[in-house]
């Protein structure tokens, strides 16, 4: 029954986000959470969201998921001085309350991580408590009060482990990773090209950023007085030293690129949605997709949408590199999305969306380029 009325929620929950927000979306936080206002995009990292971030970095490292990766070393960065830190203020309270429910929670799916995060987010703390915010769609607030952890929970931990102190303590350095997001991933200049290429507006952006995040983003959109609002949940970025500064730049931008692009390629692709599901998927997903990751995109459709993303993304880098550099980037973007996760396919993929994109007349946009592309991808299926 409990998972019957999480399905009937989720149901719900998705033609809320569609539908409907409540009057706080976009409104600055009064808790003094630390952000940074760029034109229509809000870059933040509410207390309360790095609160739960903290008690997930507490939980089980050994939790497996059904796809067979490791849930823990998937979400949680423990490569910074500030995991240490997070480590030495928190370590005492692995056993707390708070932290077994997040375990319980992870162990039952590993959807529950952005859950918590969710509910997390449309919190905030008033009074040295935390009070439901108007964040999100006010559907959220029943959905999470099913898949969320209880706010009692949440509230004691932060109060015996002197959270806000150590938020406090932090603020200088949150503000400056703030910032460095900020001008590594120039979401405005994402938003004004993505925008001449789909027919998709938005009207704001929240980039929610916290520095215990590791590979795992993702994002939400809706709608608010008829204007749609997008937020994306990201990492920060981080430096290898075997690229450039402007490959690294590159490389970051696409970590928050393709969770926004996705607010726009997928509207297009629900228009072609029952030819997706078939195209990617049923007889013949084993042609695009190879591996337990990979194979966590459940139907054609959303196959198809992590192509395009991340094409579309390389796409945009093409105005911004030099030809050896766009050349290098391409080549890790399509060694990584083969090799690790499993697209098997995209190299042909992108590269026959690129030929696309470079022949294609000067009024058309990405959008118009769709049919071209799924002609293209019912004719590798009939090899």
């Amino acid at each position: 029954m409990k998972k019957m009325i999480s399905k009937l929620l989720g149901s719900i929950l998705l033609v809320a986000m569609v539908l409907h927000a409540n009057d706080g979306i976009g409104q600055a936080r009064t808790d003094g959470s630390v952000d940074v206002v760029d034109n229509n995009v809000v870059y933040e990292l509410p207390k309360t969201y790095e609160l739960m971030h903290i008690a997930m970095a507490l939980t089980d490292t050994s939790i497996v998921t059904k796809s067979g990766y490791n849930l823990y070393h998937e979400i949680i960065d423990t490569s910074s001085v500030y995991f240490k830190e997070v480590m030495q203020h928190f370590g005492a309270f692995k056993t707390h309350p708070l932290v077994s429910a997040l375990n319980e929670s992870f162990k039952k799916s590993a959807g529950n991580y952005t859950n918590n995060l969710f509910k997390a987010y449309n919190t905030s703390f008033e009074n040295g408590n935390i009070k439901n915010t108007k964040k999100m769609p006010w559907i959220y607030s029943v959905v999470y009060k099913q898949l969320g952890v209880s706010k009692k929970h949440v509230n004691d931990f932060a109060k015996i482990s002197a959270f806000e102190a150590f938020y406090e303590k932090h603020r200088n350095y949150y503000q400056q990773m703030l910032t460095t997001v900020k001008n590594t991933a120039d979401v405005n200049n994402q938003q004004v090209w993505l925008e001449q290429n789909f027919p998709t507006k938005y009207k704001q952006y929240h980039i929610v950023v916290s520095p215990l995040m590791y590979g795992t983003h993702f994002m939400l959109k809706f709608k608010y007085k008829g204007d749609r609002q997008s937020l994306m949940y990201v990492s920060e970025p981080k430096t290898d030293t075997t690229f450039t500064a402007t490959i690294n730049t590159a490389r970051y931008i696409g970590t928050v690129m393709t969770e926004i692009d996705h607010g726009y390629v997928n509207p297009v692709s629900d228009k072609y949605k029952k030819d997706l599901k078939k195209l990617m998927g049923d007889e013949n997903r084993s042609r695009w997709t190879g591996g337990s990751f990979s194979n966590s995109y459940k139907n054609g459709y959303k196959v198809f949408n992590e192509y395009m993303t991340h094409a579309v993304y390389l796409l945009y880098t093409m105005g911004k590199l030099s030809a050896s550099e766009q050349q290098t980037l391409e080549r890790v973007k399509i060694s990584s999305m083969i090799k690790a996760r499993k697209f098997i396919k995209f190299d042909d993929f992108y590269t026959h969306v690129k030929q696309l994109y470079l022949q294609k007349q000067t009024n058309e946009t990405i959008a118009d380029l769709y049919p071209k592309v799924l002609d293209w991808c019912n004719n590798e299926n009939s090899k």
